[in-house]
């Protein structure tokens, strides 16, 4: 990424920019904190999404700390050239500058994934360390689209089809990461560094088709923004109504286990009380209360359908005892009540 004369004159003009600053504020802590009291990694890639967000905030002046992530997954001379680009970007714009490395190339399981977890893990200490309780990332509208529709093709539940979460916690020490522009598409994020001057770095492994979500950015979603350009920023709404709805979900499914009998390894309901709810709001009510049993162990490894396959045998009309032996938990289901217990899971 280069930048020749940065034209922020224009940046802070543009609607967009405004509407991203607008959004940082909200998740941040709204009009009664002041800029000051926001300090903010902002995580930039160098690329054009990350860069957009920079430029929008930059305004910000003392509240923003440009941060970087050197990886091991492409060639070193690309990675550090990258690098070089957002320290010579951040100078520009008078902001300080903090980056740390990451080396996953060797490690087993999920590369991507791995690279992910380890990034938000130095993120998390860059930002402690500079005294920024917020870490905002570029994720933007194109994105949210490209997880909607991977969590399509798994089946996702509302939850998952609720895709990116505009905030969350990281890590362990009071950390908030935020997502300013899931409203902006990546065609907007592009215009704003255009508008300020800025040239952007272009991953190479974005055009892998190997990978799913580059399968899915330059197939399924290509087509989608083909046949309505502006359809990212208002599928990503469409998320955002999905993660309201699941709240309330949730809100019902805790409810359903705050009425379970309880004693220190289990939980326990009439089975009249669970049989006439809808499928999927048992199945809720039956993650949460493993959950809650296991203090949130094993709670990935309990598939939807191990909780459908119990969630029909609670509502339909059979009198013999059937058990359903999950990792750390047995649900029993008799003929008047449901129980489940804490077991041994051979960890």
């Amino acid at each position: 990424m280069t930048a020749a004369e940065l034209d922020m004159v224009s940046v802070r003009h543009s609607p967009d920019a405004r509407a991203i600053v607008a959004r940082w504020r909200g998740l941040t802590g709204g009009p009664s904190v002041r800029d000051r009291d926001r300090r903010t990694l902002v995580a930039c890639s160098g690329g054009a999404d990350s860069a957009a967000l920079l430029l929008a905030l930059a305004g910000a002046g003392p509240a923003v700390v440009v941060g970087h992530i050197v990886h091991d997954l492409r060639d070193r001379a690309s990675t550090l050239a990258e690098c070089h680009g957002v320290r010579d970007l951040a100078v520009r714009l008078g902001l300080d500058f903090v980056e740390a490395e990451v080396a996953v190339r060797a490690e087993s399981g999920n590369a991507e994934g791995n690279a992910r977890r380890a990034r938000y893990a130095q993120l998390e200490r860059l930002a402690f360390e500079a005294g920024c309780p917020f870490v905002a990332t570029g994720h933007q509208a194109n994105d949210q689209l490209e997880t909607m529709l991977m969590a399509m093709f798994r089946g996702a539940g509302v939850r998952g089809m609720g895709g990116i979460p505009p905030r969350r916690n990281l890590g362990g020490r009071g950390i908030r990461l935020v997502r300013p522009m899931l409203a902006i598409d990546r065609t907007r994020a592009e215009a704003l560094c255009t508008l300020a001057g800025v040239v952007w770095a272009t991953d190479a492994t974005n055009a892998d088709l190997s990978r799913l979500r580059a399968a899915i950015r330059h197939g399924p979603a290509a087509e989608v923004l083909g046949l309505r350009p502006g359809a990212a920023g208002r599928i990503s709404a469409t998320a955002s109504n999905l993660r309201a709805a699941a709240a309330v979900l949730e809100a019902s499914h805790a409810g359903i286990v705050d009425r379970a009998s309880r004693s220190a390894d289990s939980l326990g309901w009439p089975r009249d009380e669970l049989r006439h709810l809808p499928g999927t709001i048992l199945a809720g009510a039956l993650r949460e209360a493993f959950r809650r049993l296991l203090d949130g162990r094993h709670t990935d490894r309990l598939g939807a359908r191990a909780l459908r396959e119990a969630a029909r045998a609670i509502r339909d009309r059979e009198g013999n005892v059937r058990e359903f032996h999950w990792r750390g938990a047995c649900l029993w289901v008799g003929p008047e009540m449901v129980t489940l217990r804490k077991e041994s899971d051979g960890a």
